[in-house]
């Protein structure tokens, strides 16, 4: 559950980290490309480029927000209240069998009650297709632990 806590505010606090200094960059006027232009067509072109650069940039912490920091703050109120959604069935597919080392892995749970397929990541062990297995883990970021 503590690695779920770090996971999560952890992305919403470098997400606003990353927005406060592009907003503190913009502020200061500063600029991309810190060579100095050695003529005037030069100078032209590295404007043309500090355009680009900053779409670029703003296309980028629209990513992040969307992709990122929008899921993370969905399931905020989820990770306080312990509401999390719980699977416990049969691993359908995605599981490492044998596997013993830890790593991020992504696995589809189908639940034994209602016959749903859940799919989500967790760190851990692998699990043979077909073991039965208990698992927690927060709807929008699809990210949770298997419950021992």
């Amino acid at each position: 559950m503590a690695l779920l806590a770090f996971r999560t505010f952890g992305t919403v606090i470098v997400s606003i980290v990353v927005l406060g200094m592009y907003l503190l960059h913009r502020k200061k006027k500063g600029t991309f490309i810190k060579r100095k232009a050695a003529s005037e067509k030069e100078h032209l072109q590295y404007q043309k480029w500090e355009k680009r650069l900053h779409i670029l940039a703003i296309a980028g912490l629209v990513v992040l927000f969307v992709l990122v920091t929008i899921p993370s703050c969905l399931d905020i109120p989820y990770l306080l209240s312990g509401n999390l959604v719980e699977v416990t069935g049969e691993v359908t597919q995605g599981s490492m069998s044998g596997e013993t080392a830890n790593s991020q892995r992504r696995i589809h749970i189908q639940d034994a009650q209602t016959g749903e397929d859940h799919s989500f990541q967790y760190w851990g062990k692998g699990l043979d297709r077909g073991d039965y297995a208990s698992a927690r883990y927060l709807p929008h970021t699809e990210f949770g632990y298997l419950v021992e």
